[in-house]
């Protein structure tokens, strides 16, 4: 289904003006939730329960997870029409917090790790580096059914974004830090097993630990950032922070934890553009350590 839904899009996205398309995506989200996604739903709203904190009115818990499931329906029209989009239009509409922490961070000379979340547009993210003159590369999830996860890498690629897919082992990652390029991964990933520890918004939960592991393994920067549309504008704007920088042998959980602490941060900032639709920590009974 979702695959047509892609094929559909990028057909209208010929005809229709990106505002309309936006509207008609948030018009039809309740009704793809209601018949298609009730157990996302019900997940991603339990997620944002734990983001608002204990004394948070369920009401309004409710009312930001269907606002973040409009705002994916738009990050999935910005995924269509991306690769038809001008760099100058990616350096015009997208407005940077932080830029010199990127320079600083590649001046180690030896590539920056970027770690980003399922928030806001992770993949324009990748463009809009990519149009200011760096080289990424970004750590993939093979989706499902195969000929939509080759539409979606192809779209990648189209924008001068490499897709390296997880399962290719660490090689290639390894390979794109050492030609100091950047290497995009996406961090807020909940695990069973495996991973690491951390606390996130006051629980503990597992995530992967291969941003903080390549990072030390090839002395490369961590630069946590996040590309979110801009509440204020029409616009987008990205927030990026310090360099984290670790030496071999550190501990893999510490700069996980800075990274996730960081992402926190910006989740707070705008829960509405937060994508988990998974559940993120274990539930009672469950361990995390």
């Amino acid at each position: 289904m979702i695959y047509w839904f892609h094929v559909v899009g990028t057909f209208l996205m010929r005809f229709v003006p990106v505002a309309i398309a936006y509207r008609l995506a948030a018009w039809g989200t309740p009704l793809v939730l209601q018949v298609f996604a009730r157990g996302h739903l019900r997940r991603a709203t339990d997620n944002m329960r734990q983001v608002l904190g204990p004394h948070a009115d369920p009401r309004e818990a409710r009312r930001l997870t269907r606002a973040a499931f409009a705002n994916y329906a738009r990050y999935m029209v910005d995924l269509v029409r991306l690769p038809h989009l001008k760099s100058r239009e990616l350096i015009d509409n997208i407005r940077i917090e932080g830029w010199e922490h990127v320079e600083a961070a590649y001046n180690y000379g030896k590539g920056v790790v970027f770690a980003t979340g399922h928030i806001g547009n992770w993949d324009m993210a990748g463009a809009a580096f990519v149009a200011r003159g760096r080289t990424v590369s970004a750590l993939v999830e093979t989706l499902e059914p195969a000929r939509w996860n080759e539409r979606v890498q192809r779209t990648r690629t189209a924008v001068g974004v490499k897709a390296i897919p997880i399962e290719n082992g660490p090689r290639a990652m390894i390979a794109a830090l050492r030609n100091q390029e950047g290497l995009a991964v996406l961090v807020d990933r909940p695990l069973e097993e495996d991973g690491v520890a951390v606390t996130f918004f006051g629980r503990p939960t597992r995530v992967p630990s291969g941003a903080a592991t390549l990072a030390l393994r090839t002395g490369s920067p961590v630069v946590p950032a996040a590309l979110v549309r801009d509440p204020g504008g029409s616009g987008y704007l990205v927030h990026i922070g310090p360099p984290i920088v670790g030496h071999r042998g550190d501990d893999a959980s510490v700069v996980m934890q800075g990274i996730m602490s960081w992402l926190e941060g910006i989740i707070r900032r705008y829960p509405d553009q937060w994508f988990m639709f998974r559940r993120m920590w274990p539930s009672s009974g469950e361990s995390a350590l």
